[in-house]
């Protein structure tokens, strides 16, 4: 039962089709950030979701919508089997840009999650951006 549900979470999220979630899901919290490199090149990156009130997260990925001009995404998705941390309320991904000359911008992407309570599980999309500085 819970394999047909995560699946049907998981068709809805790649769908872009509205799913209902309950008024007393928990928000959920998600942030980026970015290394400050001197010079163009690699700019590492780590994006942390976690969950909270009970709630387990049983599938994420990290899809990346908007990169500044001056870089480009080694990768725009990032899956679960790329995860770096797997703790039941928090995960995390590793991801990295290469940038071509100096400058500022933010990054921007969706964490796309299937987050557990109980035996329900519902998906949840939640924004994310870090801001990539290279030189001074």
């Amino acid at each position: 039962m819970r394999s047909l549900l995560l699946r049907v979470a998981l068709a809805a999220l790649t769908a872009g089709t509205p799913f209902p979630v309950p008024a007393d899901a928990g928000d959920g919290q998600a942030s980026m950030t970015c290394e400050r490199i001197a010079i163009p090149g690699r700019v590492r990156c780590e994006v942390s979701a976690h969950v909270e009130g009970g709630e387990t997260i049983s599938w994420g990925d990290v899809v990346l919508v908007q990169v500044p001009p001056f870089a480009e995404a080694l990768r725009g998705r990032i899956g679960p089997g790329d995860a770096t941390v797997k703790e039941p309320s928090t995960w995390r991904w590793a991801l990295a840009l290469v940038a071509r000359g100096k400058g500022s911008g933010e990054v921007q992407g969706r964490v796309r999650l299937v987050v557990c309570h109980d035996k329900t599980c519902l998906p949840r999309e939640l924004p994310v951006a870090g801001q990539v500085v290279v030189g001074g």
